[in-house]
């Protein structure tokens, strides 16, 4: 097995390979096992309104799957929404590593693409309803075997879709920041007491 090295993600930090050569949106990769599973969004010249919300707001996750393997996941932060594909037949056999985790990370990081610069690094736990939805559609989608395949059961499904039966079916889950400690330089630890 080669060793994957996991890059450090820091905000401030220029960010060049992201997915967002041809354009801005969102994309989501998971089940990589030399990354960490990853939502990459991306806007051009974001504003520090947009990067506030992006960094600070509550996020929420939506995804719609066919029986096939079709899947179509809207990620929302305050007023801002991503609307992207999965296609997970798109990641080589010995990148791919599918854990069956009751409650899937994943590492946001928004990038800014026109100047590359990272605006916003976020971790979040995903609920066990939607973890599991993921784990079944990629299943679903490993087994069609192609990206030519997957991107044709997502067409099909995006096809079937109103913009109505789109917000229907989308049921949205709020994901769950993982926030590292604070840490303060008084050695004290911080522990609320509420018994009087």
């Amino acid at each position: 097995m080669a060793e994957h090295n996991t890059p450090q993600f820091q905000v401030g930090h220029t960010f060049t390979d992201h997915p967002f050569q041809e354009g801005d949106g969102a994309m989501l990769e998971l089940f990589r096992n030399d990354l960490p599973n990853m939502l990459y969004v991306g806007l051009g010249n974001i504003t520090a309104d947009e990067q506030a919300v992006l960094g600070q707001t509550d996020a929420q996750l939506g995804v719609i799957t066919s029986d096939n393997g079709g899947c179509l996941v809207v990620a929302s932060f305050g007023d801002l929404a991503f609307e992207m594909q999965l296609n997970s037949a798109a990641i080589p056999e010995d990148y791919f590593t599918l854990t069956e985790e009751k409650a899937l990370s994943v590492s946001m990081i928004a990038v800014d693409s026109a100047t590359n610069l990272l605006v916003a690094v976020r971790e979040f736990t995903l609920p066990e309803v939607l973890s599991r939805q993921f784990i079944e559609v990629v299943k679903a989608q490993r087994e069609l075997g192609n990206v030519d395949a997957v991107n044709m059961e997502n067409m099909q499904l995006i096809n079937s879709l109103t913009a109505e039966a789109l917000q229907e079916k989308m049921e949205f889950h709020p994901l769950q920041s993982v926030i590292a400690a604070p840490t303060c330089g008084c050695g004290h630890h911080h522990h609320h007491d509420h018994s009087h």
